[in-house]
């Protein structure tokens, strides 16, 4: 089952990023769900999350074989699509351009 998703449920992470479009501060809210296992396949689990901007929301998630893969790949999908669909806002964590969602720590 592919999940059709309008909210991540239970939240279990929150970032709030700052931006800018046309001189007008922008905030966009990163949340992250509690991953749960499909049920008609225990193999397969969805790590659910949202990216939220003005009166805007995307939900999707992130899938993978357990809660750990799955979680992984959500926080993997976020940054990318922070980095390609957002990257006209500048956006910053605390100040700087990292935001904290990279591999590398």
């Amino acid at each position: 089952m592919k999940p059709r998703l309008t909210d991540v449920g239970t939240i279990v992470a929150t970032r709030q990023l700052e931006g800018h479009e046309n001189n007008n501060a922008q905030r966009v809210t990163v949340k992250i769900g509690s991953p749960f296992a499909d049920s008609e396949d225990p193999t397969c689990w969805y790590c659910p999350y949202s990216i939220e901007w003005g009166n805007n929301r995307r939900v999707f998630y992130g899938a993978g074989v357990d809660s750990l893969q799955a979680l992984r790949i959500a926080i993997s999908m976020i940054e990318t699509e922070l980095a390609t669909k957002f990257s006209h806002l500048s956006l910053t964590w605390m100040g700087s351009d990292d935001l904290g969602f990279s591999k590398e720590l």
